[in-house]
């Protein structure tokens, strides 16, 4: 659940200096290895080698950072690669549809139907974000994503204004991975709506 990646900042034009490859690699390949370490979040990744995770996460970053220089479509396919990279479960498709999603037969069989007819709903940034979102992640789970990015800059000695930056860019991407965002960009008007009735 990523955290610096997973949607457009408003801003992002404010954030182009930052886009050293080099600079978000090292990052990257610290904070990811964090990551997968911490209880907190480590039971949303999937268990691919960390080089098949993080090439794609460094590519979307590198995107989002450089904004104007991609397309929508762009950054959707990469933001596409990334979670499907990270949160996939095998060779699982992107869905729309999960358990969750049958949870209202059980409120109708025990008469507990508060809320009935009223599901709730997530924004996709783009298909395969599914695949997070299903897992239901939620603020506690980004606030320790931004907690290994904050050590993992300490850890790499990154100047206190770089390392400021780059954890205000992190914030940006809060509401999109959480589902409370907006796509990135829609292809045929394919539905990008979240629905949970649990």
């Amino acid at each position: 659940m990523t955290e610096t990646a997973a949607s457009q900042p408003a801003s992002s034009a404010s954030y182009e200096h930052l886009a050293d490859e080099n600079l978000i690699s090292r990052i990257v390949d610290v904070f990811y290895q964090d990551l997968l370490d911490d209880y907190r979040v480590n039971r949303y990744f999937y268990s691919r080698p960390v080089e098949e995770q993080t090439k794609p996460l460094k590519l979307l970053i590198q995107a989002l950072l450089n904004r104007s220089q991609f397309t929508d479509k762009q950054v959707w396919e990469l933001a596409n690669d990334f979670f499907t990279a990270a949160f996939a479960r095998g060779n699982a498709k992107p869905s729309l549809v999960n358990n969750r999603d049958f949870a209202f037969l059980e409120a109708f069989v025990t008469g507990d139907i508060v809320n009935a007819g009223k599901p709730s709903e997530l924004i996709l940034l783009c298909p395969a974000h599914s695949h997070l979102i299903r897992l239901q992640p939620n603020d506690e789970n980004y606030d320790a994503v931004i907690d290994n990015l904050a050590a993992a800059l300490k850890q790499l000695n990154i100047a206190d204004n770089v390392a400021s930056q780059i954890l205000a860019f992190a914030e940006c991407g809060r509401d999109g991975t959480l589902g409370r965002g907006r796509e990135l960009y829609n292809e045929d008007n394919m539905e990008t709506h979240f629905r949970s009735h649990g």
